[in-house]
């Protein structure tokens, strides 16, 4: 049985990268049927996360005091986040696919693995009156999992991401409306924090 990684201590994530973790898990388990229930709720986290961000801004060259307040906010997202690891392990029962699509992360993955170069051979292949696409490149050695980003075509600057991962790196996204172009990109990742994403591709299911 897979279980959830919950170490998110400064030696493992830097300020920002936490930052980037914890919007991850919020873009996960935003309207993931696996938890629909989380605990702490999404909505909760993302105010825990944005007072941390203010008050890492705040102590960016700041004073004593404000590193201070800083690093308690810190230790409340860092404990929150341990609470919600809990909250999937249960939920998930132990599966390692479920696991991954909360945006958190697998013991397997502990070792450090550095940055994953963008994929190749990346493709959104359409099937026939099917309502789905099925994304796919080829797969990386070392990788933890693969995910895919995708939105109502075309993409701008507000548009909203849904994310599917997987320990395969071939993803089905089923339920698509008919001729609606949606465009897609794809990542691999470890433990790493950055994700270099595929060139998007715009494609509408049939």
């Amino acid at each position: 049985m897979s279980e959830v990684l919950v170490n998110y201590s400064t030696d493992v994530y830097t300020d920002s990268e936490l930052v980037s973790e914890v919007e991850s898990i919020e873009t996960h388990l935003q309207g993931n049927t696996t938890y629909a229930t989380p605990s702490p709720s999404v909505t909760t986290l993302t105010v825990q996360r944005i007072k941390f961000q203010e008050k890492v801004a705040l102590a960016n060259n700041g004073t004593p005091t404000q590193t201070s307040a800083k690093n308690d906010e810190r230790k409340i997202l860092e404990g929150m986040l341990h609470v919600e690891g809990a909250y999937v392990q249960l939920t998930s029962g132990g599966d390692e696919t479920k696991i991954l699509s909360s945006g958190m992360h697998t013991a397997a993955s502990r070792s450090k693995i550095g940055d994953f170069d963008v994929v190749s051979d990346f493709r959104v292949i359409v099937h026939e009156a099917s309502n789905k696409v099925v994304c796919s490149c080829k797969s990386m050695p070392k990788a933890s999992f693969y995910e895919v980003l995708f939105t109502p075509s075309p993409a701008t600057s507000a548009s909203v991401w849904v994310s599917e991962t997987s320990t395969n790196h071939t993803i089905v996204i089923n339920n698509l409306p008919s001729y609606v172009p949606y465009v897609y990109k794809m990542a691999a990742r470890g433990t790493n924090m950055t994700k270099n994403f595929s060139n998007p591709i715009t494609k509408a299911a049939s």
